[in-house]
């Protein structure tokens, strides 16, 4: 007569090993089936492509798109209090230098001849990855296009201090941390909007928390949904609930529930201003704020490309924005705490969004004009130089 539990064992066995055998086929044809959709349905939201009407007009977008594709898989490393920053890289057209300042994205400061024996004046730049510039190269970022257009007639040494996934709330604790090295600049400006209106109007919470924030609490309180989180994270999990998700409808909002996380994402945002512009004062600094443009506000004309982006169906509601940009342009107007450039392409047919918020170098160029003007405006911006003796070398 056998014995009981030697076979009870052969069976639990043979049950664990075909269960991890039938797991990892699952995960490996989750992940064929991913593949294969990412080549015959392309996300333009996240796989940009050098025939992308923003992009077809540049003989670089092939090579910085692959930049890009390389850059992702090493964007995020963990700092104190801020939870991510900048991670230090160098490629074809993303290059971000460790400095006096820490790992910032490279700006391209073109000065004239004049600036050789006058002192330039420092401007920061802060804001999400709109200011930091994702997917156009160095030379196209908007503090470097702030910069080409400030040292036409005077002296301007920009920073980009832009974080990708940054909102207000974060950059108050960054700027905290940067005035405290013992520098700071002669002006700040802000450049935010679809961060602090995406968490603002999603979140249940309060418009305060960051990107990734559910994973980050459950992974610190140690919860079980913490500790597993990593299922979630495998093809298998992610395939099943994209079929789910198209077989289930969206739950929607009421208008009084956006209107009132509208009220309370301006309110957190407007503090935060006010903070930053305590501290500055400490310090000496002007402090400039605009609330960014995008593609879900105004009455741009939209290319058919720009609408498809529109059309996507997203992890969360564009409409679900509106109130936020409704109460941000009310708020600027009544308020004139901060610069309202929601209906900065109003009158611009041609292409400029690469997603809902970022914008290719023409968009970026046509925002730091908008800025340039605000900076030439401040009582003691510049004292004019001689634009003609402008470096002929910058792009």
């Amino acid at each position: 007569m056998s014995k009981p539990f030697p076979i009870f064992f052969s069976y639990l066995g043979y049950a664990v090993v075909s269960l991890a055998i039938a797991i990892t086929c699952l995960e490996i044809a989750s992940s064929a089936i991913f593949a294969l959709n990412q080549r015959m349905h392309r996300n333009p939201l996240i796989d940009v492509t050098p025939d992308s009407p923003a992009y077809a007009a540049y003989d670089w977008a092939k090579s910085c798109i692959s930049d890009e594709e390389a850059r992702v898989k090493t964007r995020y490393i963990y700092v104190p209090f801020r939870l991510w920053g900048v991670t230090e890289w160098h490629g074809v057209c993303i290059n971000n230098d460790r400095g006096e300042l820490g790992t910032v994205r490279r700006t391209i400061n073109s000065y004239i001849p004049a600036c050789a024996t006058q002192p330039g004046k420092s401007i920061w730049v802060m804001g999400g990855s709109t200011v930091y510039g994702t997917r156009v190269p160095d030379w196209a970022t908007l503090p470097s296009y702030l910069s080409r257009e400030l040292n036409r007639i005077g002296c301007w040494q920009v920073t980009n201090l832009g974080v990708e996934g940054y909102a207000t709330n974060q950059e108050v604790i960054y700027l905290t941390q940067l005035l405290k090295t013992g520098r700071h600049p002669d002006i700040l400006i802000l450049y935010d909007g679809f961060n602090d209106a995406d968490l603002g109007s999603t979140l249940p919470e309060s418009p305060a928390p960051h990107m990734e924030y559910d994973l980050i609490r459950n992974r610190f309180e140690g919860s079980a949904t913490g500790r597993l989180d990593f299922v979630k994270r495998s093809n298998t999990w992610q395939l099943f609930t994209s079929i789910l998700s198209h077989r289930q409808a969206r739950a929607t909002r009421q208008n009084g529930e956006l209107n009132a996380r509208a009220i309370a994402a301006l309110d957190n945002y407007e503090q935060n201003l006010r903070i930053v512009r305590a501290l500055a004062q400490n310090y000496g600094s002007q402090v400039l704020a605009f609330w960014q443009p995008a593609l879900i506000y105004g009455h741009k004309p939209l290319a058919a490309y720009e609408q498809s982006l529109l059309d996507l169906s997203p992890r969360f509601s564009l409409q679900d924005l509106v109130p936020v940009y409704e109460e941000a342009e009310h708020r600027a107007t009544a308020t004139g705490n901060f610069i309202f450039l929601g209906n900065l392409f109003d009158h611009r047919a041609e292409p400029l969004y690469l997603d809902w918020a970022h914008l290719n170098p023409s968009g970026n160029r046509a925002v730091a004009q908008a800025l340039a003007e605000y900076v030439r405006s401040q009582p003691h911006a510049e004292r004019k130089t001689d634009a003609t003796k402008r470096n002929p070398t910058v792009k």
